[in-house]
């Protein structure tokens, strides 16, 4: 299979996945023109019809899902040789890119980072910020610096400290509670408020823990946020009438299959021995 028909494949089937070009280009980071000219590619070269567009966007044709079960097993089978080669790598040297949630990724990383670069300057560190996870077994990232109670299948690490949460606000009375939407919705601080708390006790929320934390200050509600950047604001106050007690594990993990590579794990090793240190004061 040469380059173009496996990015033939990967475009449709990012489209079968997101149901739409327009989310499929923001998956893939190209443009949507880029996702309908490869997708009519795969179409055209191949003779057949894979989609049809209705209301609510792009589906498989019922008589094709054969034919994106056949993609699936492709595109598994390809990345499978790229984690392969990855980990076969023996270079200490070359590119590492971290994802983590966007408030580790601008408070705590970047200056251990700077001195993993110092130790190892043959090496290229790439921070990718975000709250939702990247799907290390497809490669978008190497290493995951990743708050939860457990590893995912597949992936390998150690324990690199403890997240503590607190209740926040600016200290004006019976603020109401801010809601954890979109990726910290699956968050322990969200299923306590899930249980806890009733829909006419919440206002507004956010996505991000460092939008909540401005929103926090501005005076719109309460909201959990990590203690490490939480009890450093001087415009909020730490509630001490409601005090549950959430904590969650933090792990440095990659791929077993690339763990061994000698960038990923000098890079996971110097990551847990310094967010230890940050996070345990």
């Amino acid at each position: 299979m040469n380059n173009e028909n496996w990015d033939n494949i990967r475009y449709a089937l990012a489209v079968s996945k997101h149901g739409s070009l327009n989310a499929a280009a923001a998956a893939l980071g190209v443009t949507h023109a880029t996702v309908l000219r490869r997708v009519a590619a795969f179409e055209e070269q191949n003779g057949c019809m894979v989609f049809q567009k209705g209301p609510s966007g792009y589906s498989v044709l019922p008589e094709a899902s054969a034919i994106l079960s056949a993609m699936e097993s492709v595109e598994d089978a390809v990345l499978s040789v790229e984690r392969a080669i990855v980990g076969a790598n023996r270079s200490p040297v070359g590119h590492v890119r971290i994802t983590s949630t966007d408030s580790l990724c601008q408070i705590v990383l970047p200056p251990i980072l700077i001195e993993i670069s110092r130790l190892y300057p043959s090496l290229r560190l790439t921070l990718l910020s975000g709250n939702s996870h990247h799907d290390l077994s497809r490669l978008s990232a190497d290493i995951a610096v990743r708050p939860s109670i457990k590893l995912g299948e597949g992936l390998i690490g150690q324990r690199a400290g403890t997240l503590s949460f607190g209740v926040f606000d600016d200290g004006s009375p019976d603020r109401k509670w801010m809601r954890l939407d979109g990726a910290l919705s699956s968050s322990l601080p969200a299923k306590w408020l899930e249980e806890n708390v009733s829909a006419d006790e919440m206002i507004n929320g956010a996505d991000s823990f460092l939008v909540l934390q401005q929103m926090a200050a501005a005076g719109v509600g309460k909201t959990f946020l990590p203690t490490f950047f939480g009890d450093t604001d001087s415009r909020l106050r730490r509630s001490h009438d409601v005090t549950p007690k959430i904590e969650v594990p933090l792990w440095v993990a990659t791929l077993d299959e690339i763990a061994n590579t000698p960038r990923f794990a000098v890079v996971q090793r110097a990551l847990v021995e310094r967010l230890d240190i940050v996070l345990t004061g």
